[in-house]
């Protein structure tokens, strides 16, 4: 089970963390900074903005393309068991999961509506570092053959290999962009997804 981080916060961040998970758990997505403003009483955005720095740098969130992902909250919250199904490499390609067989307890905010359809894979490599997706960390997958481009996906490559990437498709192209600049993307004619990554938890 992956360590919970053990920082301070103010009753403030507190809040916020709290209103962004019940967003979650009755939406599926977080809110938009306005309406997390409006559910805490802050009229300012930029005010909004300022706390949820101080909670990405704690670790409790990461931001990314204008969505906010919580990676943990500061208590005790109610779990769910979702499958460990493997292995997914951060670096370079290789054959499909290596399948371990095992379940991960994890925030039930997670899974919000879509629980029947997600699982859990373990991050092998650092190509993903620069989207806080680390070597250890486990990535929370949505199960679906569709992705739109910009999105962080599991992609099934032609040779039978999998990795996770970011999704860009551009001018014909079909690219799998690494988080490093010590790795290259990979340029495919054709790509399966496996499912697009809805979470990470990360390892502390």
């Amino acid at each position: 089970m992956v360590n919970r981080i053990k920082r301070a916060l103010t009753r403030r961040q507190k809040e916020i963390l709290e209103k962004i998970q019940d967003f979650i758990l009755e939406h599926g997505y977080a809110p938009t900074v306005r309406e997390l403003g409006q559910m805490v009483g802050l009229a300012n955005p930029s005010a909004v903005f300022k706390h949820l720095l101080s909670l990405e740098r704690k670790g409790f969130l990461r931001r990314e393309g204008g969505e906010v992902r919580l990676t943990q909250m500061p208590e005790a919250v109610n779990t769910v068991r979702l499958p460990l199904v493997g292995l997914v490499p951060a670096g370079t390609p290789r054959e499909m999961f290596d399948t371990l067989g095992e379940t991960v307890e994890v925030p039930a905010w997670f899974s919000g509506r879509k629980r029947g359809n997600l699982f859990c894979l373990k991050v092998t490599g650092k190509s993903m570092i620069d989207a806080y997706i680390d070597d250890g960390d486990l990535v929370v997958i949505e199960r679906t053959d569709t992705a739109n481009s910009g999105e962080m996906v599991v992609a099934l490559l032609e040779d039978g290999s999998v990795t996770l990437k970011r999704l860009r498709r551009e001018k014909g192209r079909v690219l799998l962009l690494p988080e490093n600049p010590a790795f290259k993307p990979i340029e495919v004619k054709e790509v399966r997804i496996v499912g697009r990554v809805v979470g990470v938890i990360r390892k502390y």
